[in-house]
Order: C-alpha cells, then structure tokens, then sequence
C-alpha cells in the first residue's frame, strides 16, 4: 500500500507492507499536518508513516483516533494522568506508522467514537482539539473569568473554543488574516487587552510568553499548550511580582474519568462550523509534499492541512 514518509530526499510515497497483526483495522480517510511533525521531521524523523491526527472509518462507521494507547494499568494512569503513562512513549505517526496511508492497524484503545453528525475527515482535528480542552481544563476556568488566547492557529483556537464553552469571556490574538477570518467565524473576539484571569500561550515564542505575563492580571494563571522546542526566556521580574501560576500543558488525558479525545469530539459536534473554520487545504495522497509545503507557509492563508489517502 501507499504510505507518507519522511526520508532523506524529503516527504516521498513509499510502498509498504499491508498493516498485518492484532487490532483495529482502520481506513483512514484524513490525516492534519501538524507543527510538530515539521520539527520531528527536522529533528530526523524517519522510518514512519506519518500522520498523527487522524478521522477514519472502521466498520462502516467514522471513528477519530487518539495517537497514544494509555494501558490503563501504571501509576499515572492509576492516579488520572493518563498523558504521563509509559504508553505515550510510542504514538501513531510518532514511533508508530500514522495516518498517511491506506490502511493503518491500531490497539483497540486508540478509537474515539464519534457524535453523530461528524465525518472521518473532520474527525481528523479531535486529535488537535483534545490539546486545548486538556489545556482548558488544567486552567480551573469560571463562568465569567477574562480569558486571552495567544494564538490563532488550530490549538489556538481549539482552545478558546473550549474555554468560551466553559463561560468564559474569550478573546483571541491572530497573527495572519486567515486567522482573524478562522477566529470571527467562530464568534471569537479578536484583540487582546490587560488583566486577563487566565492567559494561553498557544504560539510558543519569547515574544508570546512575555506577552502572556504581561496581559494577565496579578495572581492569574498562564497555561501553556504550545511547544517550546528550545529553552524559553521567562520575563522572571514579571512573573514573580505578579505571583502568575505558569502551567505547563502537554497532549491530553482524562478528566472527571472521561477521556478528553471524547471530550474533544463532544466540542467538534456542538461547534459544528470549527471544520470549516480551520480546515485550509485538503490534498490527496499522491500530493503529501506540495500539502506539507503549504502548510508550513501561513502568510498563504494555511491553517489546518488535511491529506485524505482515500481521496
């Protein structure tokens, strides 16, 4: 079959073996270019499909599929940090062949069910929006709380979704013109103020972090679900004179002992319109390096990139 890889030459299809072995067989019908896989990429990923965010079909039906099987059984998953479990070590388009190919194999445990009314390819983003609703709920956030995202692409926004879900008073940054246009679609208020109760870095730059720090209120929380590949420069005297909660925020867990991949595909159907917000660019298959090129060029207007092996 015909998969995405990542090689020396660059973003190439390869044939590979038929998924063969125990599990779930999976069609996959999208697959999200996310921004990590471009510094995994960078950083010598190879040997893998990729695709870590993915919507398909399993037995007639549209399942989204969390990228990491957590066991259930080790000590994080005991206590409800299921993100921290041994499993996350090995991911789906990470150590695990992902979602840009015709057929994918995982564990049981890595289906979501779908709401009705989602399809496979718009399943595809529960992946990235599970990320702003484990930052969400890491936050603490109140009916009425004044809450500032940093960032308007999909965590970005998947975020401030969330956090308006919960009552808050959202605003959001936007970098790009296609973000601005992703964020008012939503009914996001685009442009930030001072004295926010919760601030979220969803770009994950100097600039941002400092940004946040500056924005939020004393005593406020700052929760940070994006990336930082390198050390970040904190603005220490900001940060201590204002006694500001930093909260780091990675992948997505359980919350209340519901999966937040669920909770995020519970968000996906009562937003319908987020598909069409932050979905850009679909490519099939045969195209994965001219979508991969597009999607690391945002002043083009590229927010979300889907590859659809089926299409």
């Amino acid at each position: 079959m015909r998969a995405v890889r990542s090689t020396d030459e660059g973003i190439r299809i390869v044939e590979v073996a038929d998924p063969d072995g125990d599990g779930v067989l999976v069609t996959p019908h999208a697959a999200g270019i996310c921004g990590s896989d471009a510094h995994m990429i960078a950083n010598g990923l190879r040997g893998v499909t990729l695709g870590h965010e993915i919507g398909g079909i399993v037995d007639g039906r549209p399942v989204a599929i969390q990228p990491f099987a957590f066991c259930g059984e080790c000590e994080a998953c005991m206590a409800s940090r299921a993100h921290f479990c041994v499993g996350t070590r090995n991911g789906h388009g990470i150590t695990l062949d992902g979602g840009m190919a015709e057929s994918l194999l995982v564990e049981p445990g890595c289906i979501v069910e779908l709401p009705d009314g989602i399809d496979a390819t718009a399943a595809a983003l529960v992946e990235p929006i599970a990320v702003g609703v484990h930052a969400v709920n890491l936050a603490s956030i109140e009916p009425g709380m004044r809450v500032a995202v940093i960032g308007a692409g999909p965590i970005g926004v998947a975020t401030a979704v969330a956090a308006r879900q919960q009552g808050a008073d959202v605003a959001i940054s936007a970098k790009y013109p296609a973000q601005t246009a992703a964020a008012e679609r939503l009914g996001l208020a685009v442009g930030l103020g001072k004295k926010y109760d919760v601030v979220f870095d969803a770009a994950g730059t100097d600039a941002s972090l400092a940004e946040a720090l500056a924005i939020a209120r004393p005593a406020a929380s700052v929760v940070v679900p994006a990336i930082y590949w390198d050390d970040a420069k904190l603005p220490g005297m900001t940060w201590s004179m204002k006694e500001i909660r930093l909260i780091p925020s990675i992948f997505y867990g359980h919350h209340h002992g519901v999966r937040e991949t669920e909770l995020a595909a519970a968000l996906l159907a009562e937003v319908p319109d987020l598909p069409d917000a932050l979905i850009t660019h679909r490519f099939p298959l045969e195209r994965a390096a001219e979508a991969f090129e597009t999607a690391a060029d945002r002043e083009a207007g590229a927010i979300k990139v889907i590859i659809e092996p089926q299409a």
